[in-house]
């Protein structure tokens, strides 16, 4: 083998090649001839010893080191990316590289995806990855630089930043009330059928503090509809299925046009001691000054976004 081989070109040119399919696609996206990208790939066997793809006139099939090869190739090539990103940070003092974030999807549909534009012209060079999910991604696992979440924070080890707060209330359409009636406290919803809002599981328990001050109250509730997806919440009290809880601005539409109403507007339905239901901005564990200069401009703008839509409360990184 040749002293000038090139063990991360070689890895380039194989997950270029499996990401393709055919050694001639990967050597026009690398600007050479295919006889250069097979070469590299055989270097590479040759190099770690094992066969990485079985080859033949019509396709090539990756075999079981070839698989077990690609995945790490995977990631050294995004590392090596970062790395480059991040130096040229330091070096130009603009923001650039990806940013790998994890939102809620209804805050992804239905707030951000329509401020992306906004975000792009003032840093064209930084990259947006949004994965939308209502579960909490494993940030240091995945990848992910940068989550927004809902509720109080489990893992401690995560930094976190506090920049909003939601206080929900309870909504039932006027088609449903006219048929159950209205609860008059809290302890009425245990005759009601209420909608709600889980990541996994069912919720027994629903909780109400009364907004004049005293004890709260918490009864089990009969949640016939347990659901990921809290505008599929809305979109059930509003189809006058049962009460529910929810966000105000996810029922600011269906309030203007009356199709859901507000429900025990005498009580909070979050803990007013602990400022209502927090909305935090969250990085993977490490010392607060190491955060990237595109992680930090994707962050304020989420915090921007955030002030526009709920009013923010600021605090430091934990």
């Amino acid at each position: 083998m040749s002293n000038n081989f090139n063990e991360l070109h070689a890895a380039e040119a194989f997950v270029q090649v499996m990401n393709t399919g055919s050694f001639a696609a990967a050597a026009k996206l690398r600007g050479e001839n295919p006889s250069s990208v097979s070469r590299a790939i055989a270097q590479l066997e040759s190099h770690l010893g094992v066969r990485l793809l079985n080859r033949t006139t019509r396709n090539l099939r990756i075999t079981e080191a070839g698989s077990t090869y690609l995945r790490y190739a995977r990631e050294l090539l995004e590392h090596q990316q970062t790395v480059r990103d991040a130096l040229l940070e330091l070096r130009s003092g603009t923001p650039k590289g990806l940013v790998r974030l994890s939102v809620p999807v209804v805050v992804g549909e239905h707030i951000l995806a329509n401020c992306l534009g906004e975000f792009h012209n003032q840093y064209p060079d930084v990259h947006l990855q949004i994965d939308l999910s209502n579960r909490n991604a494993q940030m240091v696992e995945e990848g992910i630089d940068l989550a927004l979440r809902f509720g109080h924070l489990a893992d401690s080890s995560l930094r976190a930043r506090r920049v909003s707060t939601i206080w929900r209330r309870l909504y039932a359409s006027p088609a449903y009330l006219a048929e159950h009636g209205a609860p008059k406290t809290p302890k009425d919803l245990i005759s009601h059928q209420c909608i709600a809002f889980a990541q996994r599981g069912d919720v027994k328990e629903w909780e109400f503090w009364p907004k004049a001050g005293g004890v709260s109250q918490k009864h089990k509730v009969n949640s016939w509809l347990t659901c990921s997806s809290p505008m599929m919440v809305v979109n059930a009290i509003a189809a006058g299925l049962g009460v529910g809880r929810s966000a105000p601005w996810m029922v600011r539409q269906a309030v203007g046009n009356g199709a859901v109403v507000e429900i025990l507007s005498d009580w909070h339905c979050d803990d007013p001691q602990q400022g209502g239901l927090p909305i935090y901005i969250v990085f993977p564990p490490g010392p607060s000054g190491q955060v990237p200069l595109k992680s930090r401009v994707v962050a304020e703008f989420l915090e921007k976004v955030l002030l526009r839509e709920f009013g923010v409360e600021r605090s430091a990184v934990l």
